[in-house]
């Protein structure tokens, strides 16, 4: 794994979608959430989705310079339509005005339709964490999942994202996808040509498999069973039917049709502090409790306790200092886009 400078990563995914047809403003900011992503080791999520985005913005399916316009204003709630631009750029633009409402009305809830993919959503709750603000970010996706019980997808990934702003201590960042792991870390085994655990997918027969291949062409599962499926369709319903957007088969597939807009919706929430216990109270009380769940005595088998985002809180301070470690297919993706647009992929620090 070669490790590269996050300056230079940011700089060449946004050049390189200028180059394809975006907007300046909105290309940089679709490379800070890509490197964000990569900083915090999530790397399904980082720049390996450059090249589709790149594809998809040539094809006309993600349109640059799109407006968030308000289709609908009820003061602390409102609805937007991404105009069938970038889903970054319309999750950061949404949460940005969710966190407004929520300062003049306590809470602010912000619904997008006609979106594209937005990527790591922990991007979108740590803006609203830097302003003092309680985030929390729901996005729908294109059927991959299987519901409990059934055999075939239907529900996407569904992920969802919840950040809570400490004092002395990190952030408590939760961000995870419904499904027992994200669609990308079944494409990244399927290049790399290995397993995948049995407990991930189901091939197109509906048998659990360990062949990443047949999991693509199959359905991935939820995880925990029932209780993740069940909480797939809770973000379904808000993120999508709430909104106006697509939901589960009616939403495009990032990856196919890649000049139809895929449909997707969010749902950005914020709550501000000072309406309940105060932001000072609660970034000392958060401290307290994130000390106190470190502290217990770990169980057989672990080292220590972990908070949520405390290890990608860590991997970005490293990535940060050291440069961020690409995996082959995300290194292969620079590459592929680089030769879209004449330009030079970046090089690994010596």
């Amino acid at each position: 794994m070669g490790r590269y400078a996050p300056g230079a990563l940011r700089s060449f995914v946004a050049e390189a979608l200028h180059r394809g047809g975006a907007f300046w403003e909105e290309a940089e900011l679709v490379a800070d959430a890509l490197v964000c992503a990569d900083l915090r080791g999530v790397h399904s999520h980082g720049v390996v989705r450059s090249a589709v985005y790149l594809k998809r913005l040539q094809a006309g399916s993600i349109r640059a310079g799109a407006d968030l316009s308000v289709v609908h204003d009820a003061g602390a709630a409102v609805v937007c339509d991404a105009g069938s631009g970038f889903g970054v750029v319309a999750a950061a633009r949404a949460m940005d005005l969710a966190v407004e409402r929520a300062a003049r009305y306590g809470v602010g809830a912000v619904g997008v339709r006609n979106s594209n993919h937005c990527g790591m959503l922990a991007y979108f709750t740590l803006r609203e964490v830097a302003r003092g603000a309680v985030g929390v970010a729901l996005s729908n996706a294109n059927a991959q999942v299987a519901p409990f019980g059934a055999r075939t997808r239907y529900f996407g990934t569904n992920p969802i994202s919840v950040g809570i702003p400490g004092g002395e201590e990190p952030p408590v960042v939760l961000d995870m996808a419904t499904s027992e792991v994200a669609h990308g870390r079944v494409r990244a085994a399927a290049l790399r040509g290995e397993p995948i655990p049995r407990t991930w997918a189901l091939g197109p027969d509906g048998r659990p498999t360990t062949d990443p291949h047949e999991a693509l062409r199959g359905a991935l599962l939820a995880f925990g069973g029932a209780k993740g499926s069940g909480l797939a369709l809770v973000v379904d319903v808000l993120a999508g039917l709430l909104t106006g957007a697509g939901s589960g088969p009616e939403i495009t597939p990032l990856y196919e049709e890649l000049d139809r807009p895929q449909g997707v919706g969010h749902l950005m929430v914020a709550l501000w502090p000072d309406a309940f216990c105060g932001l000072s109270t609660l970034r000392g009380r958060v401290d307290r409790l994130v000390r106190e769940v470190r502290a217990l005595p770990p169980a057989e088998g672990f080292d220590r306790v972990w908070l949520p985002g405390e290890m990608e809180h860590r991997r970005d301070a490293e990535a940060r200092r050291m440069g961020v470690g690409l995996p082959e297919e995300s290194v292969l993706a620079l590459q592929e886009v680089a030769r879209a647009v004449g330009l030079r992929a970046p090089e690994a620090l010596a």
